[in-house]
């Protein structure tokens, strides 16, 4: 059986497994040379430049995501007019220090059901437990315009917020974080990271596509400025495009093992 690399042509799975790529693209990894205290930090922007900071210098991460909404289905190939996303799930494993992630993505709505595993440059995928596809990791953003370096995204977050017309504001809730508070921190982030989802689609489906707003809400401890909740929220002024991405941070410094695929498996 022939699987199809789903990191090229059209939105398809591509879309959906770069969306977390694309709040990266705003949010950030990367060195900072701070030195104030996380707890601390006053300053929202900050908050988020050393919340993803945080992630980065953990020993490994859990990820439970959940993505509802609908979308036209041409943009998606399909033949109805409106898809509904909803039980569309993503859970992943990471370990940020040498770069290994394990995911699980599942959309019923596009029959979808996508395994992978990265280890440094490389990425290996399968589909409804078929055989392994070994793809570089570069081939998921050729063509789209994104930078992952993780050694500049930092530097590009912080020229992002500093010139954008929308600038985070925070305010302190009661959570269920490790310390039990936790710092709300919304971004309204304007047409910029639905413009870089658009440019991975063919020109003609690129054209059709209306303006949509994107709203970031980032939800972190206080006390470390670890991510308790990542929540993204996308929608065109028309109502053909309405999204709600859902990121929950679920377990910190564990000893998860990721391994590369056995070949041939």
């Amino acid at each position: 059986m022939v699987i199809a690399n789903p990191f090229k042509g059209g939105l398809g799975v591509a879309g959906i497994l770069l969306a977390a790529a694309v709040a990266g693209r705003f949010l950030g990894f990367g060195p900072l040379a701070g030195v104030i205290p996380p707890d601390r930090v006053t300053d929202p922007a900050e908050m988020i430049a050393r919340s993803l900071q945080a992630t980065l210098d953990a020993s490994s991460v859990r990820v439970d995501g959940a993505l509802e909404g609908r979308l036209p289905g041409a943009l998606v190939e399909r033949d109805q007019a409106v898809v509904d996303l909803a039980g569309t799930t993503l859970s992943a494993d990471v370990r940020p220090r040498d770069a290994r992630t394990r995911s699980h993505l599942s959309a019923p709505a596009l029959d979808v059901d996508l395994e992978s595993v990265t280890v440094l440059t490389t990425a290996w995928y399968r589909s409804a437990g078929g055989p392994w596809q070994q793809v570089p990791v570069g081939d998921a953003a050729s063509g789209t315009g994104l930078d992952l370096n993780p050694l500049t995204l930092v530097d590009r977050l912080r020229s992002y917020l500093a010139t954008a017309a929308g600038k985070p504001v925070s305010t302190d809730a009661v959570c269920g974080s490790a310390s039990g508070r936790c710092h709300v921190v919304r971004l309204d982030a304007g047409t910029d990271p639905a413009g870089v989802l658009t440019g991975m689609l063919p020109g003609a489906s690129a054209a059709s596509v209306p303006p949509v707003s994107t709203v970031i809400t980032l939800t972190t401890d206080a006390l470390t400025l670890r991510p308790f909740l990542l929540m993204v929220d996308a929608a065109s002024a028309d109502g053909s495009i309405e999204l709600r991405l859902r990121l929950a941070f679920t377990a910190w410094d564990w000893p998860v093992v990721i391994d590369e695929p056995p070949a041939g498996g």
